[in-house]
């Protein structure tokens, strides 16, 4: 019983290690100096979303009825940067890129969480 256990662990432990090592995490120093040739696709809620976001982000809520379609309807051919409050929810969303034949995929490293704590602007949607 107990080998069956270990082995359970290990098999489970190394799935998710695996989805982090397939991920390109980029620095927010990287992402700045970046050409404007990409996607920057905020994964946040709409109300996080209207809470500041970084300049260009099309916001797909993660959690919305259409997430799904919505984020795979994107330009498989595009570089996309995809970024969340701290990782998780963009980090997934990458890896469901990445099993649909997305090819250039990176994740904002520390999401905008630490966009915002090295010192870089975010915007506010325009007021109606």
């Amino acid at each position: 019983m107990f080998r069956f256990l270990f082995i359970l662990l290990l098999l489970l432990s190394g799935c998710s290690n695996s989805d982090l090592q397939s991920v390109k995490f980029i620095s927010s120093t990287e992402f700045t100096e970046l050409s404007d040739d990409f996607e920057l696709i905020d994964v946040r809620t709409k109300s996080e979303y209207e809470s500041g976001f970084i300049e260009r982000g099309l916001n797909i809520d993660f959690f919305s009825d259409t997430f799904d379609s919505d984020v795979l309807s994107l330009n498989k051919n595009s570089k996309i940067i995809l970024y969340c409050r701290t990782n998780n929810r963009s980090t997934k969303t990458a890896n469901l890129l990445k099993r649909n034949g997305f090819k250039d995929i990176s994740v904002l490293e520390g999401g905008i969480t630490d966009w915002v704590k090295n010192g870089n602007d975010i915007v506010y949607p325009k007021l109606d």
